[in-house]
């Protein structure tokens, strides 16, 4: 996970994973494939009806999943108003002359409380609109001694995926 301290009362986490994994079976009647991957991990899932070209993935074919997520905080200024949840997304596909892919990405922006602070493990506890509870690790650039329960962050999560499908393997 890469921390950043972006700026006073700013902090920012991202995580970036790559996966490539082999079609094992598809079946187009339930939209599911199974994927395996070279350690032995193996999962099958639903395939999203915006996915069109599903019938051109093929057994033995090789499918990339780049997964990312990341949150950025930023102190609410006293007296502001709380922001209400936001959710923005935006989805891409493969034009008709790729292989089969896409990519989704995904926000979620709104006001958080702080409800705990950990300073020994770095966790500070956050408390969502809907009375939810995240849990988040401190970097070790931000100043926790700064920070007190029931201060107000402006939190925004975000989420994006990628998945292209590569040529199969040749025996």
């Amino acid at each position: 996970m890469k921390v950043e301290r972006d700026s006073p009362g700013k902090a920012s986490a991202t995580t970036t994973e790559t996966l490539t994994a082999t079609v094992e079976a598809i079946d187009l009647a339930t939209r599911s494939i199974t994927l395996s991957s070279p350690d032995g991990l193996a999962g099958t899932f639903e395939v999203d009806p915006q996915v069109k070209r599903l019938n051109e993935i093929a057994v033995g074919d090789r499918v990339e999943v780049v997964y990312r997520h990341g949150l950025f905080l930023a102190m609410q200024e006293p007296g502001a108003s709380d922001v209400a949840p936001e959710l923005s997304a935006v989805a891409v596909k493969a034009g008709k002359d790729q292989k089969p892919g896409g990519g989704a990405v995904a926000d979620v922006r709104a006001t958080v409380v702080v409800d705990s602070i950990d300073p020994k493990t770095r966790i500070v506890t956050l408390k969502g609109p809907a009375g939810g509870l995240h849990r988040v690790e401190a970097g070790p650039s931000v100043k926790l001694e700064r920070l007190k329960v029931g201060d107000k962050i402006v939190a925004t999560y975000t989420e994006a995926v990628a998945v292209s499908v590569k040529p199969a393997k040749k025996d």
